[in-house]
C-alpha cells in the first residue's frame, strides 16, 4: 500500500501530541473534549489508512489533534509533511490554523508564518508567499534570518534581479551568512544577469559597471570573468580581451570552449594569429580540449596541409587516445584519398559513427541532480543550484 508508512508515522506523532497535551491538561484544566470522543476519531483514521483512503485519514487526524501549547510543533511538523507528500492545500489550513489561534508567543507566529510562506511557494502563489516573508524581513526576530533566503529565491524565480541584490545585501549582515561562499557567488549572478541585459541593449559602460559592483562580493567569478572578456572584445580592447581568456583557460580550463570566439578574434585583430596557435598548442598538450584540438588541426590544415595536420593528429593520438582525435583524423584521411572513393566511402561511415558519439556525450551536466542540457546554464532548471552546471569533458573525450 502506498505511503502506509508515511502515515504510520503521522499516526504515531499525531497521537503523541495529544498525548501530551493530555497530560498538561490534567494539570491546569480538564480536557475539552472526551476521551472516548478523540480515539473514535484516531480508530476512524486508522481505518481510512487500511482502506487505502490517505486524504480522509489525514483530515481525521488533524481533526483530532487539538491545538495548544503543547502540540502546536507538532501541527508544524505535520503541516511540512503534507507539504512534502504534495498535500499543499491541507497544510496551508494546518498553518492558517494555527496562526488564527490567539496568544500564540511570537517564535512559534513565525514559525508558522515561515511555514505557510513555503505552502504558498510550493503551490505557485508567489504574491501570497512574498506578503508573508517581507512581514517577517521588517521584524527584528530571527525569523527574519530564515525568511530572507525564501523571498530571495522568489525574486530569483521573478527575475527581480535588484531586489534579489538588495536582500542579499541584507542576508550577508548576519553572522551565518557572513562567510558564505555560496550566497556571495549567488549575488555576483544577479549582477551578471543584469549586466547580460545591458549588453544585449548596447549600453556596454552601465554593464561593465554592473560587473563591478558584484566584483565587490566575490572576485575571480567565473562568470563575471567571462562576461568581462567578451565586453573587452566588444569594446576593442582586445589585449584586455586575451589577458582576461588566458587567464579563465589557466584557472577554469573546461569553460575553454566559450572563450574560443573572442580570444580567436582578439588575436586576429592584433595580427597576432601565430602567439595564438602557440598558446593553442600547448593548451592541448596540457589539457586536451576536444574544442582547442579541432582548432589545432583546423590551422594546420590550412597552413601547412592535410599531410602536417594527419601527422600532428597521430602524434597527439599516440599521445593521448580520444575521439576528437580519432574522428578528426578520419575526416583529414578523406582529405587526402579523396580518389580513392571505396576508402573513402569507408572512412565517412565510420568517421559518422564517432560524430554521433562525440554528440551524444557533448553538453552540460549538473552535479548535483544530474540535469543534462545542450547549453550552458548558470542556475540547474533541476534543481535550482547555481554554478553546478559543468560541461561533459572526460576521459577519451
Amino acid at each position: 500500500m502506498q505511503g502506509v508508512e508515511i502515515y504510520v508515522l503521522l499516526l504515531m506523532a499525531t497521537g503523541g501530541g495529544w498525548l501530551l497535551g493530555r497530560i498538561s491538561s490534567r494539570r491546569t484544566k480538564p480536557l475539552p473534549r472526551a476521551t472516548q470522543d478523540i480515539f473514535h476519531e484516531y480508530f476512524a483514521g486508522l481505518n481510512y489508512l487500511l482502506n487505502d483512503e490517505p486524504d480522509e485519514a489525514i483530515d481525521t487526524f488533524i481533526k483530532a489533534l487539538e491545538v495548544n501549547g503543547e502540540t502546536i510543533q507538532t501541527h508544524l511538523a505535520l503541516g511540512a509533511l503534507l507539504r512534502r507528500r504534495g498535500k499543499v492545500d491541507k497544510a496551508v489550513k494546518v498553518h492558517q490554523a494555527l496562526l488564527a489561534r490567539p496568544g500564540l508567543e511570537p517564535r512559534l507566529e513565525d514559525a508558522s508564518r515561515l511555514q505557510l510562506a513555503k505552502d504558498y511557494i510550493a503551490a505557485g502563489l508567489l504574491d501570497r508567499a512574498e506578503r508573508l516573508l517581507k512581514e517577517l524581513t521588517e521584524g527584528i526576530s530571527e525569523g527574519k534570518w530564515d525568511a530572507l533566503p525564501l523571498l530571495i529565491s522568489i525574486y530569483q524565480l521573478e527575475k527581480e534581479w535588484h531586489r534579489a541584490i538588495n536582500s542579499t545585501k541584507e542576508l550577508l549582515t548576519h553572522a551565518r551568512y557572513r562567510r558564505s561562499k555560496e550566497w556571495r557567488a549567488r549575488a555576483v549572478h544577479y549582477h551578471c544577469e543584469i549586466a547580460e541585459s545591458l549588453i544585449a541593449g548596447g549600453q556596454v559602460r552601465e554593464a561593465r559597471r554592473e560587473l563591478r559592483r558584484g566584483a565587490a562580493f566575490q572576485r575571480q567569478h567565473l562568470r563575471a570573468s567571462l562576461l568581462t572578456a567578451q565586453l573587452e572584445y566588444e569594446s576593442g580592447n582586445y589585449k584586455g580581451a586575451i589577458r582576461e581568456c588566458r587567464r579563465i583557460a589557466e584557472h577554469s580550463p573546461r569553460f575553454f570552449p566559450q572563450l574560443l570566439d573572442a580570444m580567436e578574434m582578439s588575436y586576429s585583430e592584433l595580427g597576432r594569429e601565430d602567439e595564438f596557435i602557440k598558446f593553442l598548442d600547448g593548451f592541448v598538450e596540457m589539457q586536451a580540449d576536444p574544442a582547442a584540438l579541432r582548432l589545432m588541426s583546423r590551422f594546420i590544415y590550412e597552413s601547412q596541409g592535410v599531410a602536417s595536420a594527419i601527422r600532428y593528429l597521430r602524434k597527439r593520438l599516440d599521445a593521448q587516445p580520444s575521439l576528437t582525435a580519432a574522428a578528426k583524423l578520419l575526416e583529414l584521411e578523406a582529405i587526402a584519398n579523396k580518389k580513392n572513393h571505396e576508402v573513402v566511402g569507408d572512412l565517412e561511415k565510420v568517421n559518422q559513427v564517432l560524430s554521433d558519439i562525440l554528440t551524444a556525450r557533448a553538453g552540460y551536466q549538473c552535479s548535483h541532480c544530474g540535469y543534462e542540457a545542450r547549453q550552458l546554464n548558470w542556475l540547474c532548471p533541476g534543481c535550482q543550484s547555481w554554478d553546478s552546471i559543468q560541461p561533459k569533458v572526460g576521459e577519451g573525450y
